[in-house]
């Protein structure tokens, strides 16, 4: 490869190991025919008395007698029977001068040679028995041949360039030439912020002499924060395509293995590399696998991970780091976790934070994804954007192909809006389960209970707008209450969540009020209502009696890391006094709800016999079954986002309310 990187290596051209495994073998096949005598099928094996007869009729031809051990002879050679009765065509084969070859063991006695020297033996020979050496060197040899396959086998897979015995300290950083990747910061959408500070990167390797110029020294590396499918690994594969520079690109697990040390050396081979194809940038994915703080464990001692830490803090900032030369980005979405003296100035001086994105930033990625849908032409990406809240761009990749995927099932020549909002009900609350056979009653049961909700969510002046209204079980719910607000919503205001305590606990409540007897179906229901009850009081500071204080949890580290937790930032009297807060908030909105749905009970039993009727309701259905004008949100339609769902169950664990049960 060339001192600068940008050509690629030049494959070789030696013979592959197996081509010389396989002449090795057949070599030591052939001399162990070669050695061996394959004339034992063609020897008669003669008794002394027909040996002795042979020989007193003359039929011995040839005599090679062997002195053998223990006082033996071994006679072997040339012989040919005199056919004295037999057959016509016996005597006419053996008239024909046929030789067949013998061989016999008899005691080494003087009668015996006397014989052998008296007969009639037109050859005959003494030698010595040297077959003991012929097997020693033929064992020698194969041996030898043996050694020599398995020391070169062994020697090319330790030089060798792929995972071999000596190549564990060598690091496995792939190499990315920068005509490899087409990725550039155009496929890149919903996160500009994060863009342009990454563009800086790129820039700054084009043109490097612009900063200098200013005095600037570009950050050695950054750090791209975010949760999962924000896009972290897309923006790297965007820096290696637009960069124009050679790009390693590892994985922090690659550095790990069960051998002590290989970690700390893998780092060094890798910025070793690096500094050679200066400069280029290395990507460093998951980050977290190798960076955890480091702290001391039970008993002390050295971790290969801790080791493996230091050799990459020295390398991105040590006496020997070279300036500018190498940029590293790192990818994680476990930034609390990672070490200190990872993320100080000089080593991970930026953070580049890719968040989920908002209402625009969801209509860029639905616009890059799009384009490989073939998609109606009435369908709304703008409608689609504002109802997909929470969504990452790999959720928002995974909704137009689940769109696909639907169209496809139902024959579609094109992707219809029906396709799309049914695909993001599948990607949020799972797909519909018709062929689920629901009893009756519990259908009424769940009529009601979702009846409750929204009717609860309707009357409430700071409830959510409702959205749509469902019966249809989807995974192990039995029925959705959907909301919709228009607006990207960043906070909450205390009376909101009071409203959503409020419409989460009017499903419980209308069973109460229709059925007179309750279900395990509300536990979910009561599990949200009671955390936003617990995060008003003890997070948001939201309580008239224990006024504006933090409640909760301290974290410290304890023998083995900051994951173990201590719960003592309050007494017990103050403990007693935060839960009944969050009862006394529950219970409140509670009788809230319950003052509802009494007043109002014409209404949940027109909007239960409906669902009953329709299975699924949007919010212009409801408005116009219960007679109540539809609120305008005209004002603020340039943004909007789905926020609150509600997915009930039909039974709970008794020993873990918040738990659904299975049917």
């Amino acid at each position: 490869m060339s001192d600068n990187g940008n050509t690629k290596k030049v494959a070789s051209r030696r013979p592959p190991t197996a081509l010389f495994i396989w002449l090795g073998i057949f070599l030591v096949f052939g001399l162990f025919f070669l050695l061996s005598d394959d004339s034992a099928e063609k020897t008669d094996i003669l008794t002394p008395h027909e040996f002795v007869t042979a020989l007193d009729n003359g039929e011995i031809i040839s005599a090679d007698v062997v002195s053998g051990p223990e006082r033996f002879f071994l006679i072997r050679g040339k012989w040919k029977k005199k056919a004295a009765s037999g057959s016509a065509q016996e005597d006419k084969d053996l008239s024909a001068g046929t030789e067949r070859n013998y061989e016999i063991n008899l005691p080494a006695t003087d009668e015996l040679i006397t014989k052998l020297q008296n007969g009639k033996v037109a050859k005959l020979k003494y030698e010595e028995d040297n077959s003991w050496w012929q097997g020693i060197l033929f064992n020698v040899i194969i041996g030898v041949v043996i050694i020599v396959i398995l020391y070169f086998v062994f020697a090319r897979q330790m030089r060798g360039s792929g995972g071999g015995a000596m190549q564990f300290g060598k690091s496995r950083a792939r190499m990315i030439l920068p005509d490899e990747i087409k990725t550039r910061f155009d496929d890149v959408a919903g996160c500009e912020e994060a863009k342009a500070e990454t563009k800086e990167i790129v820039d700054y390797l084009r043109d490097p002499l612009k900063y200098k110029l200013l005095g600037g020294r570009i950050p050695k590396g950054a750090l791209l924060t975010g949760p999962p499918g924000t896009g972290k690994t897309l923006m790297a594969k965007a820096v290696a395509g637009e960069a124009n520079v050679p790009f390693f690109s590892i994985s922090g697990s690659d550095f790990i293995e069960m051998f002590v040390g290989v970690g700390a050396s893998r780092v060094r081979d890798m910025f070793d590399q690096a500094r050679k194809h200066a400069p280029s940038v290395i990507f460093i994915d998951e980050i977290d696998a190798v960076g955890r703080s480091r702290f001391s464990g039970i008993g002390g001692g050295h971790d290969e991970r801790e080791q493996t830490l230091n050799a990459m803090l020295v390398e991105m900032d040590g006496l020997e780091s070279l300036n500018g030369a190498v940029i590293v980005l790192a990818a994680t979405n476990r930034v609390d976790v990672l070490d200190p003296a990872l993320l100080r100035p000089g080593r991970f001086d930026r953070q580049i934070v890719i968040d989920l994105p908002d209402i625009r930033g969801r209509r860029q990625i639905l616009d890059v994804h799009a384009k490989n849908v073939r998609l109606a032409s009435t369908v709304d990406l703008d409608s689609l954007a504002r109802s997909t809240p929470g969504f990452s761009g790999a959720d928002l990749a995974n909704l137009m192909n689940e769109a696909a995927l639907l169209a496809a099932r139902y024959n579609h020549t094109e992707a219809t809006q029906a396709d799309l909002e049914e695909a993001r009900d599948k990607v949020c609350f799972g797909a519909e389960r018709r062929s689920r056979v629901i009893p009756p009653h519990e259908r009424k049961l769940t009529a009601y209970h979702e009846a409750g909700h929204a009717l609860v969510n309707i009357h409430c002046k700071h409830g959510t707008p409702l959205h749509k209204v469902t019966i249809i079980p989807r995974g192990q719910a039995l029925g959705l209450t959907m909301m919709m607000d228009h607006v990207d919503r960043y906070s909450r205001t205390k009376n909101e969540m009071l409203d959503t305590i409020a419409m989460s606990l009017g499903g419980r409540v209308a069973e109460e009020i229709v059925l007179d007897d309750i279900s395990s179906g509300a536990s979910q229901d009561i599990a949200h209502a009671t955390n936003i009850a617990h995060a008003m009081v003890c997070s948001f500071g939201m309580s008239d009696k224990l006024g504006p204080v933090k409640y909760g949890e301290r974290s410290e580290h304890i023998y083995v890391g900051r994951d173990i937790t201590r719960n003592d930032s309050c007494s017990e009297e103050t403990l007693r006094e935060i839960d009944l807060e969050v009862k006394n908030l529950v219970s409140t909105q509670k009788a809230r709800a319950t003052e509802i749905l009494t007043q109002h009970r014409d209404q949940l039993e027109k909007l239960a016999n409906a669902l009953l009727e329709n299975e699924t309701m949007d919010a212009k259905q409801v408005y116009e079954l219960l007679e109540i004008p539809m609120p305008d949100h005209s004002a603020d339609q340039t943004e909007n986002e789905v926020i609150t769902t509600d997915t009930d169950t039909p039974a709970a664990d008794s020993e873990n309310p918040d738990k659904p049960a299975e049917e």
